[in-house]
């Protein structure tokens, strides 16, 4: 499980070193541009993959997207297919998630008794209440577009941040720009390791 992390020199990219890249996590509220930026990712982690928990919950027939314990337990059923992910040679693995309240200390707490050894990165992704509400209100209907709820999360991204996150601010950034963002970070934090 070795990825490459690359420098850009004045006409092209050379090997910097071999490190392990487990795990990248992403969290932010709906509307934050967590799965548009994850997908944009996909350039710099080719030989990772991208579990997505709503789609994961997506998978229950009668999912209730209101049910805490549903979502914890979604959680928990992610945390296999990181592990066999892993075990099939794909690195990293990109997780996203909402990640509300403290589920974040419980999800690393969950990956860590399987493995102490994880290399794992934290992102969290925000933007202004204004713009929440004009990505929550360009939505499809059947995507969650409650602004309060999405608000809250939000603002919580901010209020509980993680001593080893880092946060990515993405009222005027595209997802691209904001994955580049995280992959610009990604590598210095790999490089003071």
């Amino acid at each position: 499980m070795q990825e490459y992390v690359l420098q850009q020199t004045t006409n092209t990219f050379i090997q910097l070193m071999q490190v392990k890249a487990d795990l990248i996590i992403i969290r932010g509220a709906p509307g934050s541009g967590k799965s548009e930026t994850s997908k944009s990712m996909s350039k710099y982690f080719p030989k990772g993959v991208r579990i997505e928990v709503d789609t994961i919950r997506n998978m229950v027939i009668s999912v209730d997207w209101r049910n805490q314990q549903e979502h914890i337990d979604m959680l928990q059923a992610s945390i296999k297919l990181v592990f066999e992910f892993l075990h099939f040679g794909f690195s990293p693995v990109i997780v996203i998630d909402t990640f509300s309240g403290d589920k974040i200390n419980r999800y690393l707490e969950s990956l860590y008794l399987h493995d102490e050894k994880l290399s794992i990165k934290i992102f969290g992704l925000y933007t202004s209440d204004e713009e929440l509400k004009r990505r929550l209100d360009l939505r499809p209907s059947r995507e969650f577009k409650d602004f309060l709820i999405s608000k809250k999360l939000n603002d919580d991204v901010l209020k509980w941040k993680l001593d080893n996150e880092f946060q990515v601010d993405t009222t005027v950034l595209s997802p691209a720009q904001t994955a580049e963002k995280i992959f610009e970070q990604y590598k210095l934090l790999i490089s003071l390791l």
